[in-house]
């Protein structure tokens, strides 16, 4: 039985949707094994193919890569194979940008545009999307929190802003490489704690040369220190190895303390107007 498992979910691997494109699990599973509840979370062979794909990112991607536990985790994972489990509560938060679905301007993002509406964005409707982009420039400016995102929002309503609501999900992941395909200039600005240096790293390999760490160096560090101890989490900081980030590592391994960017928010506001 568990060879025939093995021998199902392999040939399942293989046959995953190609990059860019988007099946909802269910419809999966019936295409591949003629079983649509054959990778329900809760069967043996959805399991099997949630360790299947985590292998596979850990390998190729993210050596620091674990196991997803929570649902969240388990639908990111899932759709970064191009695999829907939930497409709608899985979004992401922007404004002042324009999307283009068959070959026209999409009318609700840009009446978002001209009314300076910031729009809540779920995975379901970025899969209708053919291209993003800013409806002004070329350059997009992201935060990792919710209430810096806002403060941002109010000041500068006409930017192309967006908000990752910390650790990024599918939804976030899929506008960004629509961002990325269109040459914008990607500006990333997050805590600068363990867990937050994870993120920008993991972005900045991602992206390269088209995502700029924006107000995430020492200068910044010493500018946002608060009272918050992460000795406990500094060890997430060894999978850091870029040496863009050996200044700010080596101060947060002195300092052991976070750096939060709602300390930095005026600076970042500046920095957009100024742009």
């Amino acid at each position: 039985m568990l060879s025939g498992m093995i021998r199902e979910v392999s040939i399942a691997f293989l046959s995953l949707p190609k990059q860019g494109e988007l099946e909802r699990l269910p419809f999966f599973a019936q295409r591949t094994t003629g079983n649509p509840h054959y990778f329900d979370i809760s069967e043996s062979g959805g399991r099997l193919l949630l360790h299947f794909l985590t292998v596979n990112k850990k390998t190729s991607e993210d050596p620091e890569y674990l196991f997803p536990k929570s649902t969240e985790e388990i639908n990111d994972l899932l759709a970064e194979y191009g695999l829907l489990r939930d497409d709608l509560w899985n979004f992401v938060t922007l404004q002042g940008m324009v999307a283009y679905y068959q070959g026209e301007i999409h009318p609700v993002w840009n009446a978002a545009v001209q009314t300076r509406t910031v729009l809540n964005v779920p995975m379901k409707e970025l899969a209708k999307l053919e291209t993003i982009k800013p409806a002004s420039g070329r350059m997009v400016w992201i935060v990792e929190n919710s209430s810096v995102a806002s403060t941002i929002m109010d000041a500068v309503p006409d930017a192309a802003v967006v908000c990752t609501h910390g650790q990024l999900r599918a939804a976030s992941w899929r506008l960004l490489d629509k961002l990325a395909e269109e040459e914008c200039t990607l500006f990333y600005s997050g805590d600068l704690d363990p867990e937050g240096v994870q993120i920008a790293d993991r972005l900045k390999k991602r992206y390269q040369e088209k995502l700029v760490l924006w107000r995430m160096d020492p200068l910044a560090y010493e500018s946002s220190l608060s009272n918050e101890d992460i000795a406990g989490r500094i060890a997430k900081l060894d999978g850091v190895s870029s040496e863009e980030w050996k200044d700010v590592v080596m101060m947060m391994r002195e300092k052991k303390k976070a750096g939060y960017q709602e300390a930095l928010v005026d600076v970042l506001i500046e920095d957009i107007k100024q742009a």
